[in-house]
């Protein structure tokens, strides 16, 4: 049995899976992809769960391992996986905490409610436009009028991803695949090379690298759409979970 069931596809669930390890907590670490399996380096008190899960999935694992703490550092963008982990939680009777990534400004940038909206913007819109967004989002992208030959993606270099972009209709001269988060001068290289003039983002923090994309944009002068986060209902830092860790209180 682990005392911690940490969901972990992020830097910050791979920071707390790290410490967790270091502090010889017994700990399962799930992840949904093989990519995301080889950024956690697992032995020891550390054991990595590779694969999705519906809800009856994670309650199994939940009653298998009954943890003192289901930690959710999933990403801030995958509400759907949050909302899965809260219900199966609460119905299996199970603590859980939620880790939060501080939101940035977004001073200067256009903002939408969702990708619909954005997708339909763009339409009315003009320019190269680079996508930073991911591969889920492609399959709307491609909709865009003139999508193959004006947007750009940048999604993790994993073979699934590839392919998702490549089924949407995307040529693999347009397809970017990299393992960030990016300085200020490599995104500007990036955006320059394409010839970008709007810059599609989510608020990524700092961690995902939202402040160096949008130096980046600022020095070409593009314009910078973002999509909005979902509302989160509570949790804590990264920090303070880091410090429960060491502190023992699980």
């Amino acid at each position: 049995m682990a005392r911690l069931l940490l969901f972990a596809g992020t830097t910050e669930g791979r920071e707390l899976a790290e410490l967790a390890k270091e502090l010889g907590i017994s700990t399962v670490a799930c992840v949904a992809t093989e990519y995301g399996e080889s950024l956690i380096d697992g032995g020891g008190s550390l054991k990595v769960r590779m694969g999705r899960l519906d809800k009856e999935g994670m309650k199994a694992l939940i009653k298998a391992e009954d943890p003192a703490l289901v930690l959710d550092a999933t990403h801030p963008y995958a509400k759907d996986a949050s909302a899965t982990i809260a219900a199966a939680c609460k119905e299996c009777g199970a603590k859980l905490g939620r880790v939060l990534r501080e939101e940035e400004s977004h001073e200067g940038c256009t903002e939408f409610a969702s990708l619909e909206e954005l997708a339909a913007f763009l339409d009315k819109t003009e320019g190269t436009v680079f996508s930073s967004l991911g591969t889920k989002e492609a399959a709307q992208l491609a909709k865009v009028k003139g999508a193959a030959e004006r947007i750009w993606l940048r999604v993790l270099p994993s073979v699934d991803g590839l392919k998702t972009c490549l089924d949407a209709g995307f040529p693999a001269k347009h397809i970017i695949c990299m393992q960030g988060p990016f300085s200020a001068y490599l995104n500007e290289a990036m955006f320059r090379s394409c010839g970008a003039d709007i810059l599609l983002t989510k608020d990524t923090g700092s961690a995902g690298g939202f402040p160096e994309k949008l130096e980046a944009a600022r020095r070409c002068g593009m314009k910078v759409f973002v999509i909005k986060r979902p509302k989160e209902l509570g949790g804590e830092s990264l920090s303070c979970w880091k410090e429960t860790l060491r502190a023992g209180k699980l």
